[in-house]
């Protein structure tokens, strides 16, 4: 009942994270339909890729459009071009370049000119919508939406990697209504807002000591490999971040950096959030080692190791360990093995942070200085990001909200995949001096025993407080079904 209740309840914080300030690409609208002043034309919404504009001429109080009608259309700061204008009022400008995202349309109505009226009727400056925002045109997902999923190795700094499945989705989205300035940038160039909020909903397999080779890593393979998993299997481990972010620089004043037809701008933005994680379920997979006079041995040398491990010293007086505890009276039945197990957790695993962001956002064309120009397309692949935190995490510091830890974590695509594969990495880290524990040298058990086997020694052991790594490489999923719709299109 819990675990559905949060379902149910992220649900509900995703629709309402995509309802407060959706990016222009998903504010899609006809301009002619929401025409009120009919004594100016009209166009229809023009979105990246199209190669024509069309739209329409005055009307007079009847709805009857303006006989002999003239239309010169300009995109951006290039000479205006004659549209021709059809019998019905409407008129269109076919043969152009591509449009980008950076584009903006006007059209200017030049004959017949209106009595006593000396301005010229025009439609004002129109931008142009990306691709996504329901051209037809549409073959990629937006920049600011991510579904990730595929593999990834984790580890700690006592242990080595160990391989899990994943799936991940990023939302980012602008807050335009804010103060702070956050609503004084171009509307309609979303590079230029300062203020964002994000989620990242993240679910996660069991790790595994199985490992993929390197060779295999490609959309396919990590495809067929993560739908080989139940939804049981994959959904052991649920993550939940959300925050906020302000850009002290933002990308559309900063300038295009790169080479040939790939370009970047860049970002940077103090950013502040937090979020939650499941633990493992523990009981189910409670390790288990036999017990053996040379585990005695190290009791009887290392004083140390019975105060960590109490109920596993009672169970070493049958194999040579010697302390003050030992009964006098061994047990009826001798224990064999010894299984470790955590303590189960009334709540999920916190974290608090703040930090700065770097942000790298892609072009391809002929860009330079610091404006987009006509020749110059943004690409809709999602941001690379590299993030410096440092606040508290739970799952970091043994379950306490303890102060510090420092957080390293970075995505970027992989260059010619056009965002379909994505790297990345993170680092959690403790700002404490290093403490050495002491090592136990065990033997893993041949077999399993029930943990209600009078022979099995149950040992709760304290959670881990130690740094640990990811690292791992995904397949955009949004991608991939773009490319499927695009084929069921056509």
């Amino acid at each position: 009942m819990i675990r559905t209740d949060f379902s149910r309840a992220t649900a509900l914080l995703i629709w309402g994270f995509l309802l407060i300030d959706l990016p222009a690409s998903a504010q899609v609208q006809n301009l002619c339909d929401k025409r009120v002043d009919t004594s100016r034309p009209c166009l229809h919404q023009p979105h990246e890729g199209d190669t024509k504009i069309t739209g329409k001429v005055t009307e007079d109080d009847t709805g009857t459009p303006t006989a002999g009608a003239a239309i010169m259309v300009r995109v951006n700061d290039a000479p205006p071009q004659p549209a021709r204008v059809l019998p019905d009022g409407m008129f269109k400008l076919a043969g152009l370049s591509a449009l980008n995202h950076y584009n903006k349309v006007q059209a200017d109505q030049t004959a017949p000119a209106p009595a006593g009226d000396a301005v010229t009727p025009t439609t004002g400056s129109v931008p142009v919508l990306p691709a996504s925002a329901g051209s037809a045109s549409s073959d990629a997902p937006t920049r600011f939406t991510l579904g990730l999923f595929g593999i990834n190795a984790t580890g700690s700094s006592s242990s080595g990697p160990s391989q899990q499945y994943f799936a991940e989705i990023h939302l980012l989205a602008p807050l335009r209504w804010l103060p702070l300035g956050c609503g004084e940038n171009d509307a309609e160039d979303l590079l230029s807002q300062r203020c964002w909020v994000w989620l990242n909903p993240r679910i996660a397999s069991v790790p595994s000591a199985s490992s993929t080779a390197l060779g295999s890593l490609n959309s396919t393979s990590l495809t067929t490999s993560f739908g080989s998993q139940t939804i049981g299997q994959i959904t052991q481990s649920f993550e939940f971040q959300a925050g906020a972010e302000y850009y002290v620089l933002r990308p559309s004043d900063t300038r295009f950096w790169g080479m040939g037809k790939s370009w970047v701008k860049s970002g940077a933005s103090l950013i502040f959030g937090g979020g939650v994680l499941t633990p493992f379920n523990s009981i189910s997979t409670a390790p288990e080692f036999g017990l053996n006079s040379n585990l005695g041995q190290q009791f009887n040398q290392n004083a140390s190791l019975p105060p960590l491990y109490p109920e596993l010293a009672l169970s070493l007086c049958n194999f040579g360990f010697t302390g003050p505890n030992c009964p006098s009276t061994p047990p009826a039945t001798k224990p064999t093995t010894v299984a470790f197990v955590f303590p189960n957790r009334s709540r999920f695993y916190r974290s608090v942070y703040g930090g700065l962001r770097l942000r790298f956002f892609y072009f391809t064309g002929t860009c330079d200085g610091t404006s987009v120009s006509a020749g110059c397309e943004a690409m809709n692949i999602f941001p690379g990001t590299f993030d410096l935190r440092v606040g508290e995490d739970e799952s970091v510091t043994g379950g306490h909200l303890v102060p510090l830890v420092v957080t390293l974590t970075g995505s970027f695509p992989i260059p010619g995949t056009n965002g379909a594969l994505r790297v990345f990495g993170s680092s959690y880290l403790r700002a404490y001096r290093n403490r050495d524990a002491t090592a136990l040298i065990l033997v893993p058990s041949s077999s399993f025993t029930s943990l209600d086997n009078p022979a099995v020694v149950v040992q709760p052991i304290p959670r881990s407080d130690q740094d640990y790594f990811r690292l791992g490489v995904g397949v955009d999923l949004f991608y991939m079904l773009s490319k499927f719709l695009k084929q069921q299109r056509n």
